[in-house]
């Protein structure tokens, strides 16, 4: 009978541990945030203008960064995704919007369509986002690395024609190991990214040839996962 007792009060020792443990891990479970990309246009707007009409089509991305979670780079061939720090919305819808705000406040075109809109644009404006994720190979210098190819098309013609492709890649150091750290620095690439669009496009418009997109920089992998 002692040893029956013993094993019994073991059992029920075991299982209030187990029960404790279950909550404390139902209670301090991580809460997900979401994030929302911001790229706003200042400034007058730009000296060249068109009675043309541009369409913004939503972007392609390529499959391993089309997910809302955020994208870690942690070696040459590795990448994690963050189950807990997402976009609010797709990475293609997003980039698309902001696009289409920025070049509606540019002053390039007469008028930036909205979605669903019946017009038919003398332009459309497409895109494929190549590249988006935290940096971490370089453990002295993260960053946060994007990279889009547009494609401006002309309906002017019977059918539609390719008169202007380039891709953009900006890369803006991380202030910190956070994911708040990285969607700002992704704000300030696409920004800056937007930013060299406007002035290719304006040349473009214009007659004149965009400048050619700079090589992109070379890093030797290290190590160092965000925390």
């Amino acid at each position: 009978m002692i040893r029956i007792r013993t094993y019994a009060c073991l059992f029920l020792s075991l299982t209030g541990l187990t029960l404790a443990f279950v909550g404390c891990a139902v209670t301090s479970s991580y809460e997900k945030k979401y994030y929302i990309l911001e790229a706003a246009r200042e400034g007058p707007p730009g000296t060249v203008r068109t009675n043309a009409t541009l369409r913004v089509r939503r972007f392609n991305v390529d499959v391993a960064f089309a997910g809302k979670g955020l994208v870690y780079r942690v070696g040459e061939f590795r990448y994690e995704t963050d189950f807990y720090h997402e976009f609010l919305v797709s990475p293609g819808v997003m980039i698309a919007e902001r696009t289409r705000d920025w070049l509606a406040d540019s002053g390039l075109f007469a008028r930036v369509l909205p979605v669903g809109s019946p017009l038919e644009p003398a332009y459309a404006l497409e895109a494929n986002v190549t590249a988006m994720y935290g940096d971490f190979t370089n453990k002295s210098a993260p960053a946060a690395v994007m990279e889009i190819r547009f494609f401006l098309l002309s309906s002017r013609d019977a059918g539609q024609s390719v008169v202007f492709a380039q891709t953009y890649r900006a890369a803006a150091p991380l202030p910190a190991r956070t994911a708040d750290a990285l969607v700002g620095a992704l704000s300030k690439d696409l920004a800056e990214i937007l930013t060299r669009l406007e002035a290719d496009l304006e040349k473009v418009l214009a007659g004149k040839p965009a400048e050619p997109a700079p090589a992109a920089p070379t890093q030797k992998p290290q190590n160092s996962p965000p925390t």
